[in-house]
């Protein structure tokens, strides 16, 4: 007779911690994220048994085990623990994937453990009792991640069932498990921090977030293929390359919170278009020097959404691959515009496209206002916040296998050390690109301080691009005007300034590819 998931017969739902009060079990705990699966259910999909493991492993700091057990443990547990994961994730993804025949007996054993210790409170965990809980939760954990291998290593489209099923969940939730993704979602992952220890130290493949952003794990397979330790080329386009104070200006918008003697609403709306001609000629120029490009990028804001159509068109014709935009849409009277980027991807002989909005609005106050110069068109006395909608949070991921991944940010949501920073220390996507309306982009500040973190943890490369008439704006008293739109930080070469030499219209950034060893905390 199967137990469904309740609290434990004979067991309280809330077990005291001794001095430290009183808190859940392994049982109720788990509980409070899901009601609907069965114990034994969890086993008949690793991703379910991983997002188990990793919320007793997080709440109870049990990760840290696998680099300083507590007096009496050691890890791994036997000499032989990681040819036994190894085997043991094969048989569960393959077992998995038929609907049909045993557990492997690593699984079984592990989890056989667990389920009688469902009434351990997580507090004797943390203190390091019950040693055969935690080296159960670590076996399982690994063993779950390591079934999941394929999920973040394989090229698109996916080619067994086990693959099909997970992306279907994947698509259909948000969430390689099947609880409830409006409380945790489990998602493939890039990479992972190597030092410290973290929960996310712990998995190779799987991640698992707690924040309410909506992930939408986008598999492409592009015209061109990433190949390994092949150049990637990426056109940066910093326009507008010459940006007037009038383009700000003035918008109605509901203030019925705000005090509007102190606090109003702007947009920037550049009233010319994209120069296709020079766009082209720019591609052209770039490709001389590299044989082909593989991705166009725009600031934040460069182009507005009627332009995109004729860039598609352009970029198709010359070969380009990867478009990276962003995008502006007025706001109508009253209401509230739109601030995003838009990706798209040549598929075959059309265009796969997707839009990573912007979540926080730009706020231009009195220190801003002067150093980009827009007194005359801004009262400075008053604060000046962004016509834009915010709408619910989403993050587009898009992978396009053999591990290369990108996510996209606008401007603020790089800055903000919020639920979307978190979750991409979950993932760790290969490349993050931050689209900018910003000053220089320089090593001191703001977003340079930022690219880095997410280097160092959880070891993305990071892009920042900015308009250059931007850039050229942004000058403070003292100081001199700075031709530098970008910058690139990644954890192994460092931080790159990159200026707009004088002439030119864009910058050519050459990158590849390649593989490494990456080890977990588990080993």
């Amino acid at each position: 007779m199967t137990a469904v998931l309740n609290p434990v017969p004979n067991s309280d739902r809330d077990v005291p911690y001794g001095a430290g009060g009183v808190g859940p079990n392994l049982s109720s705990y788990f509980l409070t994220f899901s009601r609907d699966l069965k114990w034994v259910d969890l086993l008949e999909w690793p991703p379910d048994a991983f997002a188990f493991a990793n919320l007793m492993l997080d709440h109870s700091e049990a990760y840290r085990f696998a680099v300083a057990p507590p007096s009496g443990g050691r890890w791994p547990p036997t000499a032989d623990w990681n040819a036994e994961v190894g085997e043991a994730a094969i048989g569960w993804r393959d077992r998995t994937a038929r609907g049909e025949g045993p557990i492997p007996a690593a699984v079984a054993r592990a989890w056989d453990v667990l389920v009688d210790h469902l009434g351990v409170p997580l507090g004797e965990i943390r203190r390091g009792n019950y040693r055969q809980v935690w080296e159960a939760l670590l076996t399982i954990h690994a063993i779950a991640d390591e079934a999941c291998r394929s999920l973040a290593s394989a090229a698109p489209p996916p080619t067994g069932e086990f693959e099909r099923r997970a992306w279907t969940l994947m698509a259909d939730h948000g969430s390689l498990s099947r609880i409830d993704s409006a409380r945790i979602r489990v998602t493939p992952k890039t990479r992972l921090a190597p030092r410290g220890i973290t929960i996310r130290s712990l998995s190779r493949y799987l991640a698992l977030s707690y924040e309410s952003v909506h992930v939408e794990w986008q598999r492409i397979e592009p015209v061109r293929p990433i190949r390994r330790r092949r150049g990637y080329n990426i056109l940066i386009a910093p326009w507008p390359l010459e940006l007037r104070a009038e383009w700000f200006h003035p918008v109605s918008g509901p203030l019925d919170n705000m005090d509007e003697a102190s606090f109003g609403f702007f947009e920037f709306a550049p009233p010319g278009v994209v120069d296709l001609d020079h766009l082209a000629d720019l591609v052209v120029t770039a490709r001389n020097e590299a044989r082909w490009i593989d991705a166009l990028v725009l600031p934040e804001a460069a182009v507005a959404s009627g332009e995109i159509p004729e860039i598609e068109e352009l970029m198709a014709r010359l070969g380009v691959g990867f478009l990276i935009a962003g995008v502006r849409e007025q706001a109508p009277p009253g209401g509230m515009g739109r601030n995003y980027v838009h990706m798209a991807v040549r598929t075959g002989d059309r265009w796969t496209r997707f839009e990573q909005v912007k979540h926080h609005r730009w706020c231009l106050d009195d220190a801003q206002i002067r150093q980009y110069h827009l007194c005359h068109v801004l009262d400075p006395s008053k604060v000046w916040w962004e016509a834009i909608d915010i709408p619910a949070r989403t993050m587009q991921i898009i992978d396009v296998g053999e591990g290369a991944t990108t996510a996209t940010l606008v401007c603020e949501d790089l800055a903000r050390l919020d639920e979307v920073a978190d979750l991409l220390r979950r993932i760790g996507p290969g490349l993050v690109v931050a689209l900018l309306l910003d000053g220089p982009q320089l090593p001191q500040r703001w977003s340079c301080r930022y690219a880095t973190v997410l280097s160092d943890d959880p070891g993305s490369a990071v892009l920042t691009v900015t308009a250059l008439g931007m850039a050229v704006r942004s000058t403070p008293r003292g100081k001199r005007r700075s031709r530098a739109v970008a910058v690139w930080s990644d954890p192994t070469s460092g931080i790159h300034q990159i200026d707009l030499a004088h002439g030119a219209s864009g910058v050519l950034l050459t990158t590849s590819v390649e593989s490494t060893t990456m080890w977990t905390a588990d080993g």
